[in-house]
């Protein structure tokens, strides 16, 4: 019997032996079975989190909504090995591909399959390595990986991620039955940035450059006038009339300057806008510890409503001053857009010794940028004008820089000109983090408290404690 009880003992030993090596098998099985699972659903489904400290991989509204109305397939194309490509962009064009099952994305090796590049080059797009190709039912669209990126003012650093303005603006346009013109005048040393025509492209416009005589034979939807420093002949006033008399829209920047242009003012005052005289400077609206970098005030205006949620400043350095004159009977509706504040002041002539007010400057508030509308009869509804005073409000710096509103509200003023409610500016996404920005003042306390006051109390627990223990 004893014999017989250890047998037993043993081949219990043995099967609850086995029992935990079956258990344990089948718990490595599943635990790899699940890694397999979960490695297939991250590459079918967006299910990574993006925990960036400006979520670099997330996509906003505009695009997501934009990528769920595609009706026909976007085929995009890298010209280069996957493995080689660059991590962050490899990522977003996947997280890109996923919105839609209509986006499609592949990688192709431009030296492997010469071909290809030679069929996009017979079409007239020209292909570097590394660049990305969308294609959609009506249109093509190449770009290259610098175009993913923005750059600081002298475009030597990285500042922020481009990537989804680039994808987005160009689902839009593969895929939009018409394409606005955008024409830029030439001729009078007009001197557009070049930020300033890339937001017309980012936004899907054709761009024509040239004399007004050539540009307005194409009926283009917007006509803008880059801050220009000659006068404009009596017959290209006429040609500007005529356009606008026939449902044109115009963005006119203007600039400080002595010189006298009488042609282009006179047709700008039947608009209703007169260029004042004055420099503006700013008491305490302003940047760079410069009173001319003025920070205007939005004035109620359509071209407005966007920022009522997007809390952002603009700054529109050495700016000129807009008046409005009425013309009785008339069905023109002039409207202040941006305006200085009630502590600004002007200084006439541009040459002065002092920045600050004198009593003879005239006081503020100041309008900066105007609009003009103008009801029409027949198939033109309306035209609209928009001028501005300052060049510099789309300079390269300020358009290329996110901290400013100066590119949202330049969309803002294209789509109300163009009678479009929908934007597609999606300001880059910064890749450092922002600097903790201390007034002086607060720089003096926080130095007081890290030097002076914790030390301090250190000192006084210590005494006591010592002073404690001494009477023990």
């Amino acid at each position: 019997m004893a014999g017989g009880s250890r047998m037993m003992n043993k081949i219990l030993q043995i099967f609850r032996l086995r029992e935990r090596q079956i258990f344990i098998i089948l718990l490595i099985l599943v635990v790899i079975l699940i890694n397999l699972i979960s490695h297939r659903a991250v590459d079918l489904y967006p299910l990574k989190l993006d925990l960036t400290e400006n979520a670099l991989y997330e996509f906003s509204q505009t695009t997501v909504d934009m990528a769920a109305s595609l009706t026909n397939p976007v085929r995009m194309v890298v010209f280069s090995k996957e493995d080689d490509y660059v991590v962050m962009l490899r990522e977003v064009l996947k997280r890109f591909a996923a919105l839609s099952p209509l986006i499609s994305l592949e990688y192709v090796d431009p030296y492997e399959n010469p071909v290809l590049v030679d069929y996009y080059a017979s079409r007239g797009i020209q292909l570097k390595p590394d660049d990305i190709v969308l294609e959609g039912a009506l249109r093509t669209r190449s770009f290259s990986v610098k175009d993913m990126y923005s750059f600081d003012a002298g475009q030597t650093q990285v500042t922020g991620l481009n990537a989804e303005q680039q994808l987005t603006s160009s689902l839009s346009f593969i895929n939009d039955p018409i394409i606005p013109v955008a024409a830029f005048s030439d001729g009078h040393n007009e001197r557009p940035s070049e930020s300033l025509t890339a937001l017309f492209q980012n936004n899907n416009y054709d761009l024509l450059r040239g004399s007004l005589s050539s540009i307005l034979q194409e009926d283009p939807d917007i006509l803008v006038v880059a801050a220009p420093s000659r006068d404009f002949l009596v017959h290209e006033v006429e040609l500007l009339t005529d356009y606008m008399n026939s449902g044109g829209n115009a963005l006119i920047f203007l600039e400080p300057s002595s010189l006298s242009m009488p042609h282009l003012e006179g047709f700008l005052t039947e608009w209703g806008i007169v260029p004042g005289e004055e420099l503006v400077f700013e008491k305490e609206a302003y940047t760079g510890g410069n009173p001319v970098n003025v920070v205007p005030m939005y004035a109620p205006h359509k071209i407005n409503s966007y920022f009522l949620d997007a809390r952002v400043f603009l700054t529109m350095p050495s700016s000129r001053s807009l008046y409005s004159v009425s013309h009785p009977g008339s069905a023109i509706d002039v409207r202040d857009v941006l305006t200085s504040t009630p502590f600004s002041y002007g200084k006439k002539g541009y040459q002065f010794s002092d920045l600050l007010k004198e009593d003879s400057d005239p006081a503020g508030p100041f309008t900066l940028v105007m609009s003009s509308e103008k009801e029409l009869s027949g198939e033109a509804a309306r035209a609209r004008l928009v001028v501005a005073g300052s060049r510099n409000i789309y300079g390269d710096d300020l358009l290329g820089f996110s901290s400013y509103g100066n590119a949202e509200f330049l969309v803002q003023t294209i789509n109300w000109l163009n009678e479009k409610d929908v934007s597609l500016y999606i300001p880059p996404k910064k890749m450092q983090s922002d600097p903790l920005n201390l007034q002086s003042r607060q720089a003096l306390l926080l130095a007081l408290i890290v030097t002076a006051y914790i030390p301090m109390v250190f000192l006084v627990w210590g005494i006591t404690v010592f002073f404690k223990r001494k009477r023990l």
